[in-house]
């Protein structure tokens, strides 16, 4: 089991404490294959801003031990947290949870209910919940299913910082988006990770909550290891090298036709355990 504190903590944990601080995966560069489906729970959580230390020493001393435990009973494939870049406090939510689960039975029980007990022998359970429900809010909580990533195991070794990019498809484009996605744009994100511009990439599609009301319907994610790199991303050059006989300026063109981009954030790595 992989167990790292992000150095990432101790930058915000400072800037937390000065002021107000204003969250992945690591990818390997192998082939995508098929495998069983991914199902990813995404909490969206909100922490006031005179918080933040309270609600990372809760994250990380109550939560991250039992987090720990459910990996090592099969429960869940991982678990990591991000920080969500230049936030204040009239956003909705400023961290994000990610856990991931390899079957729906383990999805439809997260959770055995002897772990707080096994884990923390001198907290109950009421002093568990009171202190995180005071410490933050979840906001919501949505379930995704991985449509591609590279590699198609994600979160082995998640990258410190993920761009995530929200995608409005409507329902009679998706087929369109997700074959655009795979075929031209998935060799073209391999190059990226090849020559070291970004760590990896994914696309995850909704689950619930779903319907006409929803806003995006996919997520899409690049991820790096160098913060510098996410201001400086270019797809031209790779898209040239993979599609020799293919017009960037097309298939820029189909690709937004196929999908709208709703909102782009950055999130920054602050803790993970993975198996």
């Amino acid at each position: 089991m992989k167990n790292r504190k992000s150095t990432s903590f101790t930058r915000l944990a400072l800037l937390f404490s000065a002021t107000i601080a204003v969250v992945a995966f690591v990818f390997a560069p192998t082939p995508v294959k098929a495998a069983d489906p991914l199902y990813v729970v995404v909490e969206y959580i909100k922490v006031k801003p005179e918080d933040h230390l309270k609600y990372l020493e809760v994250e990380q001393k109550i939560w991250k031990p039992m987090h720990q435990e459910r990996i090592s009973e099969g429960i869940i494939a991982s678990w990591t947290l991000y920080a969500v870049e230049f936030t204040g406090s009239a956003d909705n939510y400023n961290y994000v949870a990610i856990t991931t689960y390899n079957d729906t039975e383990n999805l439809e029980n997260p959770w055995n209910a002897e772990i707080p007990a096994k884990v923390h022998g001198n907290m109950s359970l009421s002093e568990m919940m009171d202190r995180t429900n005071k410490a933050r809010e979840i906001v919501r909580s949505e379930l995704y299913t991985s449509v591609v990533s590279i590699p198609s195991v994600p979160f082995e070794d998640p990258a410190h910082y993920i761009q995530v990019n929200f995608m409005n498809v409507e329902s009679g484009k998706r087929s369109e988006y997700e074959a655009l996605e795979k075929d031209i744009w998935m060799p073209v994100h391999k190059e990226l990770i090849r020559t070291g511009k970004t760590a990896g990439w994914g696309v995850w599609a909704a689950k619930f909550p779903r319907g006409a009301s929803r806003p995006y319907q996919y997520l899409t994610m690049n991820t790096f290891s160098d913060y510098s790199y996410v201001f400086d991303l270019d797809f031209s050059i790779p898209f040239q090298a993979i599609h020799t006989e293919e017009e960037i300026s097309e298939m820029t063109r189909k690709t937004r036709d196929s999908r709208t981009i709703e909102r782009v954030e950055l999130w920054d790595l602050i803790d993970y355990v993975v198996e």
